[in-house]
């Protein structure tokens, strides 16, 4: 393993942290489902958490009914889908509930688009991803999160000037997101305009001095400058504090960085 591995194996490893398969959440609030459909879409979703296959078979048998409702019936229906291991036939379902009559002219078609591209991503489909994200913005141009959303799945998609054209945009909104500070200066490394990512890296230090991602962005820059001190520093202050998968990651960057030492020396 090459000195730089650790760093270069995701040139915009900060966003592939980030992410991965989104988790079921509900879009309906049960407190909001008129009382005609409440306890059938409560049960419905409760079926899903123990028994995904009963709980679809429960949603369909539901969606030919005549007891209403059809839309609670669907994102019932999508989450099972999901639930069962099919990501992408889920997104597709929450898509088609986004543009339902009952839906498209409310907040929920947002919250569905947008669900829809975590579990389109999820399922290794990011061009579709990135579609529905679009599909979401026009819908909710001023939310920065969106923005971020989209930065990220165009980042897993290589593209980084889109990346950072979209983090402008989160920024925009919300001058002090610590995550779009840290998103964009990794767009920045990506496409080694180090002096960006360094600042971006330093802005989001100042505003979370703590900021894990913000350690592992200056460290990457640290590196790509030839600043090892630095770069080791901040790694060891990311291993300090953390134990999950970032730290794993800085431990590994730290034996490297290490093991070259070691071999200069002999050398």
């Amino acid at each position: 393993m090459t000195l730089r591995e650790p760093f270069r194996r995701a040139s915009i490893g900060l966003t592939c942290l980030s992410l991965g398969m989104a988790a079921p959440c509900a879009a309906f609030d049960p407190a909001d489902v008129p009382t005609d459909y409440r306890g059938t879409f409560v049960s419905c979703m409760a079926k899903g958490e123990v028994d995904p296959v009963s709980a679809l078979d429960y949603a369909e048998q539901w969606l030919i009914s005549d007891l209403g409702g059809e839309a609670y019936g669907f994102y019932c229906l999508a989450i099972a889908t999901f639930q069962t291991g099919e990501p992408v036939r889920a997104a597709e379902l929450l898509e088609d509930l986004a543009e339902h009559p009952a839906v498209r002219d409310t907040p929920d078609a947002v919250r569905f688009y947008r669900l829809a591209g975590d579990f389109f991503d999820g399922g290794g489909a990011p061009e579709r991803a990135f579609r529905v994200l679009s599909k979401a913005l026009d819908r909710a141009r001023f939310d920065p999160s969106l923005w971020i959303d989209r930065a990220l799945i165009r980042a897993s998609l290589g593209d980084f000037e889109g990346t950072i054209a979209d983090l402008d945009l989160a920024l925009a909104l919300d001058p002090d997101n610590v995550d779009a500070l840290v998103f964009r200066g990794s767009g920045f490394l990506a496409v080694r305009d180090y002096d960006r990512a360094a600042d971006d890296a330093l802005q989001a230090l100042l505003l979370e001095p703590f900021s894990l991602t913000a350690l592992w962005l200056r460290a990457q820059v640290a590196l790509a400058e030839g600043d090892r001190q630095l770069a080791i520093a901040d790694l060891e202050r990311i291993t300090a504090r953390d134990d999950g998968m970032l730290a794993e990651r800085a431990r590994e960057a730290l034996r490297v960085l290490k093991n070259a030492d070691q071999k200069s020396t002999l050398e």
